[in-house]
């Protein structure tokens, strides 16, 4: 080879020599010049041995290397021609210098080591290499799986969901638990797909998402909702659980039960095949009847007053006992349903188009056209009542039956009938049908379902339950969804009824469902279960906020839950609220409050330090009320927080207001402040004595009492003493219906009455105990209670004392939303309630003293008390709400979404809310 490249010299040397000059005598001179000195250099290089390389030599002592790339180059005997000498040559694709796996060249410098080559770089993890970076071709584009199911490594692209290995392979995958695929147990199918969320049940599964849990949250220690399933299937979550009066309990009957009715919570109705079972908030009964029919239909206007319909028979409870009542002479008939506006105002309708009508007295049959069979009946008042049955729908005005026109089709049955007034009534019946009545015309709406429908209910116009075959629907206002139950879709559902949206009732052959908001479909969430979530708020239905420890925010978007992205470490959060869902506040640990806009969460300063903030709340953007355990209270404005504050130390004891700028606190040491929707203020009062309450007519007719028989009036400039009859002891509260009849009652069983122009003492029952509250619906339903569980009514003539109050517990107050429902509170956590007929007690859920009652509508409704103690009665139970303080409070207010309660030390707590509970 050295032979032949001094060949090659020589001849292109000789090449040079030949060449023929160009240019004159000095071009010619130049190229000689050159030439000698080739010459000169060509002669020493043979003279000492040098080899040719390139335009260059190679000592002797070196050989010449023509690389891949570049320039020839010298190296020493031996170099050349070899892997690891930092030159590419030959079929070398690289060369690193070394000869080593891992670092970007292979050991034999034939592979650069990246994914998509063509070389399987074993050293590099791979197991394939097709030439390409694309997976889903058999071999993945990072090289390392070939896509082959039981290769232990999830291939996505070719839709695995798992991988855990065969034959000698296993995976390192954690959920696999050291197992291998397999057809009927671990982690993995076969196929390389999860048992857990395929449907089925496996070997070592405790439940699967597609596999309904038949399980009870009360097996779990929990009092209500039926359990989930954890993302690796291997035990039940409980998220979905929660704590309420309920139990799981064994039903007395396999047979039909065809409706359903309540008085309350703890006083449930149901009726069927020759049963009567009642519910009375630990366990159902069977009841002792007078009839063996088959009954279809209940309903009562209250506990002690129900009616219960069948074939040829209406029963009626009177509290004691069942007894059948006399119907109108006639050929048997089958009665479906019963309703009813009040007592003296109830309806049953029947076979051949029978309506039944009883005034308190007696049944009568009622002209009813066409002929058809009716099954049930439901009315917004005494003249407004509808009654549906065979291709029917009759209408009463308080006069007569009316047959309605339907939309045009088939004949259809229909079978069940509800409304949330007159211009808002629904009927269901055969083939999925669904009517709307807007209070012109009946119109069909679409249903989702070709199943029959047996009934509907629903707590508003946009809160509907329609039950059937198998079916339960749900309408929220804008269309009928079916909704997921423990039901098998063969089994049918008769009958549906609730208090409240979170609290309905559904039954059927042999069944009893209870719907509480959430309890039909478990949620799953992106915390551990262990975490504690604290508050929670929406701005609808697919935006929805929950709050919780360890810096937890997380957001529902109406398919899941999603952790919110925080500006800063919060221990614990405690409550949230917002106006919308581009304004949501968030309130916690070390006085936090966080701030989002929609895009995302933002510290907001304070102007004050507190320890805790527990609770926030607003009527708006621009009105936002935060709550501290310290008893501090802060006001947003839409541009900062600022700090409300009580203008004495003396406790209130009553707080009462025209509308939410006009608000008056009385308390100790003849206290009165005023606050005019900005802040309070000390009002000049002629009384150094204890003021127990205060009540008025408007902004201008204001009364207060209080010790030694004080009375005061406030006519819109100043608060003067009023003179009363002499001897009073302490006047413990005052009402009226308006400024010309306001009563006021104390100890001594004093009752006074004001005409306008003078208080009077009245006429009332010897020996009456000291009397604590007044309140009523008008001059001639005024209601007063006291110590002993003292009750006495006025019904404009005289006072009746309540000879079986159900206590005889201290009765502090009470009031009411008219005159069949009214709540008094009083002594260890005394709650009674008054249905129109008689009083019952109610399950406060605590033992404290209860000082007072007040609400805003049947379903809103408060009562606070010692230590703190603030309850809420939303319709369905009451339930503690967190009021930041251990103080007794001993009196509030509320109009609309706002609400100001009073307590010792000064305290004055406002809360709000955007808009009163459905």
């Amino acid at each position: 080879m050295r032979a032949s490249m001094r060949r090659r010299s020589m001849e292109r040397n000789r090449s040079v020599v030949a060449r023929p000059p160009r240019g004159g005598w000095a071009p010619r001179h130049v190229v000689a010049i050159v030439f000698a000195m080739a010459l000169i250099a060509a002669t020493g290089a043979c003279l000492q041995g040098a080899v040719s390389c390139g335009d260059s030599f190679c000592p002797i002592d070196r050989e010449c290397v023509l690389p891949t790339n570049g320039s020839p180059r010298c190296v020493v005997p031996g170099y050349g021609h070899s892997c690891g000498n930092e030159i590419l040559e030959d079929d070398e694709v690289c060369d690193d210098g070394n000869t080593n796996d891992s670092d970007g060249c292979s050991a034999d410098c034939t592979s650069d080591e990246r994914c998509g080559n063509g070389v399987v770089d074993d050293a590099r993890g791979e197991v394939c290499d097709d030439g390409n970076d694309r997976g889903g071709d058999g071999c993945s584009a990072d090289c390392r799986s070939d896509e082959r199911c039981g290769n232990g490594i999830v291939d996505a692209i070719r839709g695995e969901t798992c991988d855990c290995g065969s034959d000698e392979i296993r995976s390192t995958d954690p959920r696999c638990r050291g197992g291998q695929n397999a057809e009927l147990r671990g982690y993995c199918r076969l196929d390389c797909e999860a048992h857990c969320g395929d449907g089925e049940l496996a070997q070592d599964e405790a439940c699967d998402p597609g596999v309904t849990i038949t399980t009870s949250c009360v097996n779990l220690r929990y009092d209500f909702g039926r359990p989930g399933c954890t993302s690796s299937c291997d035990d039940l979550s409980v998220g979905s659980c929660g704590s309420w009066n309920w139990r799981q309990h064994d039903l007395l009957t396999s047979g039909p039960l065809n409706g359903v009715w309540e008085s309350g919570p703890q006083d449930v109705f149901v009726v069927g095949y020759n049963t009567i079972l009642r519910y009375n908030g630990q366990d159902w009964r069977a009841m002792t009847l007078p009839t063996s029919a088959t009954l279809n239909g209940v309903w009562g206007s209250g506990p002690q007053d129900v009616f219960a319909v069948g074939y040829d028979t209406i029963l009626h409870y009177d509290g004691q006992e069942w007894q059948p009542m006399i119907l109108p002479a006639s050929d048997p008939i089958t009665i479906t349903g019963v309703w009813g506006s009040e007592p003296r105002d109830v309806f049953a309708v029947g076979d051949n188009g029978t309506i039944l009508h009883y005034d308190g007295q007696t049944w009568q049959r009622t002209a009813s056209r066409p002929p058809n069979v009716l099954y049930d009946v439901w009315g917004s008042g005494p003249r407004d009542a509808f009654a549906v049955g065979y291709d029917t729908i009759l209408h009463y005005d308080g006069q007569e039956w009316q047959p309605m026109i339907l939309p045009a089709s088939d004949p259809i049955t229909i079978k069940g009938v509800w409304g949330s007034g007159p211009r808002d009534v629904f009927a269901v019946g055969d083939n999925g049908t669904i009517l709307h009545y807007d209070g012109q015309t009946w119109q069909r709406t679409a249903s989702r379902t070709p199943n029959v429908l047996y009934d509907v209910w629903g707590s508003g116009p946009r809160d509907v339950f329609a039950v059937g075959y198998g079916t339960i629907l749900h309408y929220d206002g804008q269309e009928w969804q079916p909704m997921t139950s423990p039901v098998a879709e063969f089994l049918t559902m008769r009958g549906v009824w609730g208090s409240g949206p979170r609290d309905v009732f559904a039954v059927g052959y042999g069944t009893i469902l209870h719907y509480d908001g959430q309890e039909w479909q478990p949620m799953t969430s992106p915390v551990a279960e262990f975490l504690t979530m604290r508050g929670v708020w929406g701005s609808g239905p697919r935006d929805v906020f929950v709050v919780g420890d360890d810096s937890t925010i997380l957001r529902y978007d109406g398919q899941e839950w999603q952790p919110m992205t925080l500006p800063a470490e919060v221990a614990t959060f405690h409550d949230v609220w917002g106006s919308g869902p581009q304004n949501v506040f968030a309130v916690g640990h070390l006085g936090n409050i966080l701030h989002y806009d929609g895009q995302g969460w933002q510290h907001m300063p304070l102007p004050i330090s507190v320890e805790q903030l527990s609770g926030v709340s607003g009527s708006g953007p621009w009105d936002v009320f935060v709550v501290s355990d310290s008893g501090a209270i802060l006001n947003y404005n839409g541009q900062s927080w600022q700090p409300m504050t009580s203008p004495t130390s003396d406790g209130l004891s009553s707080v009462w207001g025209s509308d939410l700028q006009d608000v008056f606190a009385v308390g100790h040491l003849g206290t009165i402040l005023h606050y005019d929707g900005q802040g309070w203020r000390a009002m000049p009062a002629p009384a150094s004595d204890g003021l127990s309450d205060v009540w008025g007519s408007g902004p201008r007719d204001v009364f207060a009492v209080g010790h030694n028989g004080t009375a005061l009036h406030y006519d819109g400039q100043d608060w003067r003493d009023m003179p009363l009859p002499t001897g009073l002891e302490l006047l413990s509260s005052v009402w009226g219906s308006g400024p010309q009849d306001v009563f006021a009652v104390g100890y001594g069983g004093t009752i006074l009455h004001y005409d306008g122009r003078s208080w009077q003492d009245m006429p009332r029952p010897e020996s009456l105990p000291p009397l604590r509250g007044v309140w009523g619906t008008g001059p001639e339903d005024v209601f007063v209670v006291g110590e002993g569980g003292a009750i006495l009514h006025y019904d404009g003539r005289d006072w009746q004392k309540d000879m079986n109050p159900p206590t005889s517990e201290v009765l502090n107050n009470l009031w009411g939303t008219g005159p069949q429902d009214v709540y008094a509170v009083g002594y260890k956590g005394t709650i009674l309630h008054y249905d129109g007929q008689g009083w019952q007690k109610m399950d406060s859920t605590t033992l404290v003293d209860l000082y007072n009652v007040w609400g805003t509508g049947p379903r809103d409704v408060y009562a606070v008390g010692a230590f703190g103690t603030l309850l809420h009665y939303d319709g369905i139970s009451w339930i503690k709400l967190n009021s930041t303080t251990d103080r007794r409070l001993f009196a509030g207010w509320g109009a609309g979404s706002s609400s100001l309660v009073v307590g010792e030390g000064g305290a004055i707590y406002h809360h709000r809310r955007t808009a009163p509970p459905r």
